[in-house]
């Protein structure tokens, strides 16, 4: 429903626009909730447009549907004789019919010709997916028929859903508490989101007892599959066609009290499990029950949400329900006065209580005498930084307190005391410094070694990866128990598809209340800040080291790699990619790389970046400094070393990360603005309301520290509280794209520049690092280092071994390494195997990066290319997943041949895509099954022959 949602927003707020249009004046609701339902379900499902809120008339397909449901009916109240009579009426009836099929017929052939939407939708799944068995795709006209029928059933039923409901609101004491929700949880003019929509209470229940009073359809048709008898009553033999009548059942008086009453507390949720489990059917029975019964009900909640939101009704005329029968139900004539709802109309909901549980004292802990250890598993720094958060109040709190990596804490375990651990999977296997420590797992600790151990584990991951989240922190878990540790607190998790820091710290706040109730003292955070500013001048300002694992590279060449799109293609198809580089780089002297490693970058922020924060701080760019720590502890800042405040904001400190709600709850301590102050609790406060706000106006727009100090002018914040809430320059990580065989010290990166609007609506985003890349010169200097990454991307050690190589756009770049690393080898006399490469872009005239390239290693016979273009019209594939199922016979011909499979790229959707594609070749060829399928990737990819560089 989430992947449907944006469709249907814009659709409804297409209704609502025509009612604010038509203000003061009789809308015809019926008709405008039909235009609604079928704009809603043919944008959603099959990437057309009727458009039907820009003309008063109804469109022609409704008008020619409506007719013919009128016919049906007719039809199947009257003997097959007396339809064969009225000619007119079936010549205008088959009409109809073909009016529609032409429609539908005209869309498919629009989408086999490449126009339309880039959507995985409903009819890109009925025009590409094959039997399993037969291989075939289904036949337009087959495809076509079932278009149809979601078409009539997505929208017909859905609209009398919502005609009839919007009626039955007229009930003042059910309106009243619809409009309190609504103003709820949409106040003002909010956009609902879809997370919002789901929380409606209220609206769901109206829905379910219009549903129960006026189900659109009527009546549905059983029959026994065997002989049988109903109820000890009635004998019916087998296929025996039984009418259920929707009406009867749903006000049976044995099921239901006051069956007649339109009563939506019926449906509260200790009323609802009183009900006769088969007393309500309005979607039907069985397996042939609605397949659309969630997707009507969450286009209905949101329709009815925003038209509340906006809008009161007036009933002049005194509506008295009068259903017309076409198949469906409907209420016939249906007109209502809208007119937008006033500020003073609605309910203003304010905080009942603000106050969260960090905004309480800190819990008391002494660890005077106690060993605490603290150990992470970190590939990109988000659960090291997360280890010296605890490890540093640890430290503050008197206890023995040492950091270490996991490989560390495997070669020197913890006889007793503490052990906090946190740690990340990827793909399911161990991070970089964490490999060692995953064998230690796998061979078992020592029986017993832990038993005087207490242990406090949290596990990071993005459950975007659901089979393997959580994968190695619950292996970790596992280990520890088995060795005899006893946990303190259950496993958190931190999702990085979420509120990654909300979790982690609301499992921290847990640990150290835990650890509260046995070790009592006071080591609560310190009130004042952690570093003292000392003003300098410019004679005592010194360069900073920026890491202890950079050392610099030198810029040798930056070359753009995409050209301008203009004239190539329609841009309504896909917008043109922004700007992508190629850069290559020097290492120092000493210093190589393998094929398929990383280069880590620490970037530095933009000027302008900079400025923003220098000015909204009140200090100069050029004013000299130096920090000091008094009660000691780690940290990224350079303390002790003069710097300039320009230089300390560039090269030190994160901008741009999302602001958390610690760190909002520390701003809001530092206004004493009456307005200011309730604004920033209102995302901290320990409610669901709270959590909400946070993440649909914080967390889901990418609000920083920064953007919310210019947003509140009022937060007199000092700059070494500043310093303290904003985490550390991280390095990125970019796929290096060349081999080392040429030049061992020279390193091709591709980086393709992140930007594009801000989802705050404050302006353009541009990405940190990509940025920087983009606007680095030959001769300039920027700090990094190679790392190997894990799991393991590397070619396979035997040159000869074909490859299946797959990297839509920036995935290319470590595939172009491994070509680059064939072609040496082919020119120095080995004998190489074939690469099948799938490479993907939006037009060959724009974004095929490395071209030339891939078309010289072609003719040299070590690649065969296949392309998968997103926009241009007619092309064999759109995309690489295509191409692959395009080329079945070539793909399985090389993975028989012990091929090495590599994917690199997007991990959300291509990834994914790809799997399924290799999946769906192994079924055809084998005739087996989908887990079996599954289970033939997993073994490749423990064989290491199924390797895989995403992002998500």
């Amino acid at each position: 429903m989430k992947a449907y949602y944006g469709q249907m927003l814009e659709i409804a707020q297409n209704l609502v626009g025509k009612w604010e249009r038509r203000e003061g004046q009789p809308v015809k609701i019926t008709d405008d909730y039909t235009r609604l339902t079928l704009d809603t379900i043919a944008l959603s499902g099959f990437g057309y447009r009727f458009r039907s809120f820009d003309k008063e008339d109804l469109h022609p397909f409704l008008n020619a549907l409506l007719e013919s449901l009128i016919e049906s009916l007719r039809r199947s109240q009257e003997l097959p004789m007396m339809t064969k009579l009225r000619k007119a009426d079936d010549k205008k009836y088959r009409a109809n019919i073909r009016q529609m099929q032409e429609l539908v017929e005209s869309v498919i052939k629009g989408r086999r010709e490449g126009n339309g939407t880039s959507e995985e939708d409903l009819l890109a799944l009925m025009l590409q997916a094959t039997d399993p068995d037969t291989g075939k795709l289904l036949a337009d006209d087959n495809v076509r028929d079932q278009v149809l029928t979601f078409l009539i059933a997505g929208h017909e039923t859905t609209s009398g859903l919502l005609s009839f409901a919007t009626a039955l609101m007229r009930n003042p004491h059910v309106l009243a508490q619809a409009y309190a929700e609504v103003d709820r949880l949409l106040p003002g003019d909010t956009v609902p989101d879809y997370d919002t929509i789901m929380k409606l209470d209220v609206i769901p229940r109206i829905l379910d007892e219009t549903l129960r009073l006026w189900a659109p359809i009527p009546a549905f048709g059983k029959a026994p599959s065997q002989d049988t008898v109903i109820g000890g009553r009635y004998q019916l033999k087998k296929g025996t066609r039984v009418n259920i009548l929707e009406g009867p059942l749903h006000t049976h008086p044995k099921a239901w009290e006051r069956p007649d009453e339109f009563d939506i507390d019926r449906w509260l949720l200790e009323n609802r499990a009183k009900q006769h489990p088969h007393a309500y059917k309005p979607f039907g029975n069985g397996l042939r029950a609605c397949i659309g019964r969630q997707f009507a009900l969450t286009e209905a909640r949101l329709a009815l949400a925003l038209v509340l939101q906006k809008f009161r009704f007036a009933d002049t005329a005194d509506y008295k329900m009068d259903v017309k029968e076409a198949l469906t139900r409907k209420p016939g004539n249906f007109e209502l006065i809208v007119r937008r709802r006033q500020e003073h109309q609605q309910t203003v909901f304010g905080a009942a209580d603000l106050r969260t549980d960090d905004m309480q004292a800190q819990a008391a802990v002494s660890g005077v005498g106690v060993s605490l250890t603290v150990a992470y598993g970190s590939s990109l720094g988000a659960c090291e930084d997360l280890a010296r958060t605890i490890a540093d109040r640890g430290e503050r709190s008197g206890f023995g307190t040492t950091l270490m990596s996991l490989d560390e804490l495997g070669d020197d375990l913890p006889t007793e005391g503490l052990l906090a651990v946190v740690a990340a999977s990827y793909n399911g296997k161990a991070p970089d410094n964490a490999q060692r420590f995953d064998d230690l797992l796998a061979a078992g600790l020592p029986e017993g070694s832990l038993s005087n151990v207490r242990f406090a584990l949290l596990g990071a991951g993005n459950t975007q990866w659901v089979a393997t989240f959580q994968a190695f922190p619950k292996r970790i878990e596992e280990g520890l128990l088995a060795a005899g540790a006893t946990p303190v607190i259950e496993r958190g998790i931190a999702d990085a598809a979420g509120d990654f820091d909300g979790m982690a710290t609301r499992w921290m706040n847990t640990l150290w209340a835990t650890l509260a109730e046995e070790y009592a003292a006071d080591t609560s955070e310190a009130s004042g800040p952690r570093y003292q500013v000392q003003l300098l001048t410019e004679a005592d300002v010194r360069p900073a080291i920026v890491s202890e694992q950079a050392y610099p590279v030198t810029v040798v060449a930056n070359e753009e790699l995409v050209a301008d799109a203009t004239g190539l293609w329609d841009f309504s198809i896909e917008p043109p990619r922004p700007s992508a580089k190629s850069v290559t780089v020097e290492l120092p002297e000493g210093v190589t790389y393998d094929t398929g490693n990383h280069l880590a970058v620490f970037a530095k922020n933009e000027p302008a970046l900079v400025d923003r924060a220098l000015t909204r701080l009140g200090v100069d760019r050029d004013q000299a400094l130096r920090l000091d720590q008094p009660a000691g502890g780690r940290t990224h800042l350079p303390v002790g070393t003069p710097v300039t405040a320009g230089l300390l904001l560039t090269e030190f400190l994160e901008l741009q990360d999302v602001a958390t709600r610690s760190q909002i709850q520390a701003l809001a301590e530092y206004t004493q603005c009456p307005w200011t102050r309730p604004q920033l609790q209102a995302y901290t406060a320990d409610t669901e309301e709270a959590e909400e706000r946070y993440q649909k106006e914080v967390l889901g727009k990418r609000i920083s520290v920064l953007s919310l100090l210019e947003r509140f002018p009022a937060i007199e914040l000092p700059l070494a509280v500043f310093l303290e809430m904003t985490g550390p320059i991280r390095p990125r990580f970019y796929s290096i794209s060349s081999a080392p065989q040429g030049n061992p010290r020279h390193v091709r990166l591709t980086v393709g520049l992140l930007e594009g609007p801000a989802l705050s609506g404050d302006g353009q985003y541009r990405g940190t690092c990509s940025s920087y890349i983009a606007g680095l010169e030959p001769g300039d200097v920027v700090y990094g280092y190679v790392r190997v990454p894990s799991p393991a991307f590397a070619p396979p050690a035997d040159p000869a071994t074909p490859l299946i190589l797959i990297g839509p756009g920036t995935g290319i770049a470590p595939l172009r390494g491994f070509l680059e690393e064939r072609a040496w080898q082919y020119e120095n006399g080995t004998r190489v195997g074939l690469s099948q490469v799938f490479v993907g872009c939006r037009h060959p005239e724009h974004d095929y990066f490395y071209r030339q390239e891939m078309q010289d290693w072609e003719r040299a016979g070590i690649a065969r290319v296949h392309t998968a273009y997103s926009a241009v019209p007619g092309h064999p594939a759109r995309f690489v997943q295509n191409a692959i199922a395009g080329a079945a016979d070539t793909v399985w011909q090389a993975i028989e041949d012990g091929a090495y499979i590599y994917v690199c790229g997007d991990g959300r959707r291509m990834a994914p895509a790809v799997r399924e594609a290799l999946a769906a070749i192994h079924r055809r060829r084998t005739g087996s099954d989908d887990e079996t399928a599954q289970q033939w990737l997993a073994q490749l990819e423990a064989d290491e022959r199924y390797q895989q560089d995403v992002f998500a």
